[in-house]
């Protein structure tokens, strides 16, 4: 999507997860990468990474001054944003699900939650039910379209 978006050629390195790709930046194997604020907010603080951009639509609150990369390649739509999702067996009873959709909105309206959450630089939206299966369907078929525009095959 980066490239596409700031029409820059770039080559991807795949990592399996944020800490090796992490360690390939810090040891100057590759140039830059992308990673969750969470994974990577210590090294921030310390000056040993510099955050060139986000990727959310806008600014994020706990970086002000880095810009997103939307303002910086003018396309409004582009947001890649980090989020996490609770999931349960196929089949499994509604009082069960209704049960614990309320017990994670609860924990997620918390103030010490929400607290501990947002300094670990993450930003609860409490999406449940069937707004959740929207956002899903959303990301599913966003994804397919940058997928199948790029003609990226599975090997």
């Amino acid at each position: 999507m980066l490239k596409r978006a700031a029409k820059v050629d770039m080559t991807f390195v795949p990592y399996p997860g944020n800490a090796l790709a992490l360690n390939a930046v810090l040891g100057e194997h590759v140039t830059s990468m992308f990673a969750t604020f969470p994974n990577v907010i210590e090294h921030l603080k310390t000056g040993k990474l510099r955050a060139l951009a986000v990727g959310n639509r806008t600014r994020v609150e706990a970086l002000p001054d880095i810009p997103a990369v939307a303002e910086l390649v003018g396309d409004r739509d582009y947001d890649i944003d980090t989020w996490f999702g609770a999931f349960a067996p196929v089949g499994t009873p509604q009082a069960s699900i209704v049960q614990l959709q309320r017990l994670f909105a609860g924990a997620l309206q918390d103030a010490a939650v929400k607290d501990k959450l947002v300094k670990q630089g993450n930003y609860p939206s409490g999406v449940c039910g069937g707004d959740f299966a929207v956002f899903l369907r959303k990301q599913h078929d966003a994804y397919s379209r940058i997928i199948a525009e790029a003609n990226i095959k599975a090997d």
